[in-house]
């Protein structure tokens, strides 16, 4: 195998049809959040503090679906030196690890933004400023950033392992990678999910201090429009932890259950779809919402 430059995984006719499922989504993710962007620079109401965590969430979709998608599509079909040894391999699939991770650090201070918005209403915009939020921000992202960096971390590894087969490459910062993606990530989305269930329940016992009195109808709409940006950020995080599960099945699959080719690029290829179509899936669920937040 390591004789041969450059072949593919599957025939001329299914790689062809492996491409074509791909598209579709790569160019919804990439219009999809570039609309979003736009929408973002060119309409200055829209440039609010709490907006910035959906911006800085499009502009990491964005760069999913033109940068990841297509190296990581390359490497599940391409086999060759690049694509195999398992130090180039990694590095190939780096922009797709620190997206990812950086997505799910945007998940967790949205989450947090829309605690103190729902719970803290009066003194949000004092607790969060916006020289906070850029702050928040640069530290997720910078800490999405050294997670996803792990898997090119090859101490004690053989950087020349060949890895296009079953072979699993064997290197222990991955395997700690791989421990996070399987059992950590569900465990960290499930909490997120319970703390969405907290919001909306104080947001359920706050709303008649706002809707029962004509002089406080202006808290009320503004009370409105946080409620819905809180809701639409828990469709977002419910989006994500379904299409990100199977993801977290993929790994174990790999390591444990993996016994021919076909089997295991139908796995990964599934799970992966459904990762990169929750890229696409954000813009449409928050379509419209940016534009009334607060």
């Amino acid at each position: 195998m390591e004789g041969q430059s450059v072949s593919l995984r599957l025939p001329i006719t299914g790689s062809i049809i492996y491409v074509a499922v791909y598209i579709p989504v790569i160019l919804l993710c990439v219009s999809g959040n570039a609309l979003v962007l736009t929408t973002f620079i060119r309409f200055k109401k829209v440039r609010k503090v709490n907006n910035y965590y959906i911006f800085d969430l499009a502009i990491v979709d964005f760069l999913t679906g033109l940068v990841a998608m297509p190296l990581a599509i390359s490497n599940r079909l391409i086999i060759s030196e690049t694509t195999c040894h398992a130090n180039s391999r990694s590095y190939l699939f780096l922009p797709a690890f620190v997206l990812c991770a950086t997505s799910m650090c945007m998940l967790l201070a949205i989450t947090v933004d829309r605690y103190i918005a729902i719970s803290r209403p009066l003194r949000y915009h004092v607790i969060m400023t916006r020289q906070k939020t850029t702050k928040i921000i640069i530290f997720w992202v910078a800490f999405g950033f050294c997670f996803g960096t792990l898997p090119v971390w090859s101490f004690g590894s053989d950087p020349n392992q060949w890895v296009c087969e079953l072979e699993q490459y064997d290197a222990p910062i991955l395997t700690i990678h791989a421990l996070v993606g399987s059992f950590v990530i569900p465990l960290w989305l499930l909490l997120l999910i319970i703390a969405y269930v907290r919001i909306l329940y104080i947001a359920y016992l706050r709303k008649d201090a706002v809707s029962n009195s004509r002089s406080q109808r202006a808290k009320s709409v503004q009370w409105k429009m946080r409620m819905r940006t809180t809701i639409t950020s828990a469709f977002v995080l419910g989006s994500f932890t379904i299409f990100w599960l199977p993801h977290s099945f993929k790994n174990i699959f790999e390591i444990y259950l993996a016994k021919d080719l076909k089997s295991l690029l139908a796995v990964q290829t599934f799970c992966e779809m459904l990762t990169y179509i929750s890229s696409f899936m954000n813009p449409i669920i928050m379509d419209g919402v940016t534009i009334n937040l607060e």
